[in-house]
């Protein structure tokens, strides 16, 4: 009895911007559509997901199907943070997992001729954006690459989860990293690509890395999970973005910071614009950072937050996220050290004003006197 399930195509894209999801709801109209994600296992009541807007794309009327004829499943979920994320999904099957890395490559088909799955989903987003325009809030113009990652989900595995991953371990890791001969690879790499691993029943497994994950799910209830790999991935893309936002954001203070300190030394007008300048990108910023990284709580699911802080650290998220922080750092710091030369200013005008007066005060009393 061979291994089946299916493979799920992922790729978050960055909207530019954050979302009113109220006006994101009115733009799409009947493509919205009222759905939560639910955990698999059992949680406490209080657990909870973010709540992303799915969206009905039928009225795309979209085709996509594989090499073999088969027709490849499309969904897709727009974020409060400002990201689309959009799913392929298409049935697998083979003897060996090392059998599975081929759909990674499978051409698909739209209409009749070849396309590749980015170009795909890219014509999904151009489709998307005009409805979502109006949504839009606070606007990061800061391209930014999307981010793919590749789900392979077995709901059959007849020898069992433990047994696959123990008797196919090089040829799991080879799917993971994309390595075309996973015999070859040492036990070193192995070891270190299937480090992150968990299991919550004795025949199911995840096994998470960088671009890959391989999901062993007899029950078929595995969206939740899904959902963490998007969310990861939607964290690492925001992170990223936000990152090169800051850095072309504290150029340009720089630079005007600069231009400041090389004016006039009592002119106050420029340097009042550029704290108020830097005050909104500070209030922005913090707020897209912190929905950012509610996002992706999941509170009270014990396996979930185990799935997550395992890709996490494959993705380096945290890394991201010190990155970001210590240039937000910078950031307040370039804001206060404008504040600081404002006051300086503002004690030079004072001072030099008290010392007119004086000057003008022993004019007209000299003059008086003569």
């Amino acid at each position: 009895m061979p291994l089946t399930g299916e493979v799920v195509f992922m790729r978050v894209f960055d909207l530019g911007g954050t979302l009113d999801m109220q006006a994101v709801r009115r733009g799409l109209g009947d493509m919205a559509v009222m759905s939560r994600v639910q955990p698999s296992r059992a949680v406490p009541e209080y657990m909870s997901f973010a709540a992303p807007i799915p969206v009905n794309l039928t009225a795309l009327n979209l085709e996509l199907t594989n090499e073999e004829g088969k027709p490849v499943a499309i969904s897709a979920r727009i974020y409060e943070v400002g990201a689309l994320a959009i799913m392929l999904r298409m049935p697998i099957r083979g003897e060996r997992v090392s059998d599975l890395s081929r759909y990674g490559h499978m051409p698909l088909y739209s209409k009749g001729k070849v396309i590749k799955r980015s170009q795909f989903s890219a014509e999904i987003l151009e489709t998307l954006k005009p409805r979502l325009h109006p949504a839009m809030v606070d606007v990061f113009d800061t391209p930014v690459d999307s981010e793919p990652y590749t789900a392979y989900v077995l709901t059959e595995a007849p020898d069992g989860a433990e047994t696959v991953f123990r008797e196919q371990r090089a040829q799991v890791a080879g799917l993971l990293i994309g390595e075309a001969f996973p015999e070859k690879l040492s036990t070193m790499e192995i070891d270190e690509t299937l480090e992150n691993w968990t299991s919550y029943y004795r025949e199911d497994l995840v096994a998470a890395d960088w671009d890959a994950a391989l999901m062993i799910e007899p029950s078929g209830q595995y969206e939740d999970i899904l959902y963490i790999f998007e969310v990861a991935n939607l964290q690492l893309l925001g992170l990223r973005k936000y990152d090169a936002y800051l850095d072309s954001t504290l150029d340009r203070f720089y630079a005007e910071y600069n231009r400041l300190s090389k004016g006039p030394p009592v002119g106050t007008s420029g340097a009042r614009d550029m704290v108020r300048d830097l005050g909104e990108v500070r209030m922005d910023l913090a707020n897209v950072t912190d929905e950012l990284a509610n996002t992706a709580k999941f509170f009270g699911d014990w396996y979930g937050a185990r799935v997550y802080l395992g890709l996490a650290g494959k993705l380096h998220i945290n890394d991201y996220q010190k990155v970001v922080e210590e240039k937000l750092a910078t950031l307040n710091e370039l804001y206060h050290s404008v504040l600081s030369e404002i006051e300086r200013r503002q004690s030079l005008v004072l001072e030099i004003t008290v010392i007119i007066l004086i000057v003008i005060e022993v004019a007209l009393a000299l003059f008086q006197h003569s």
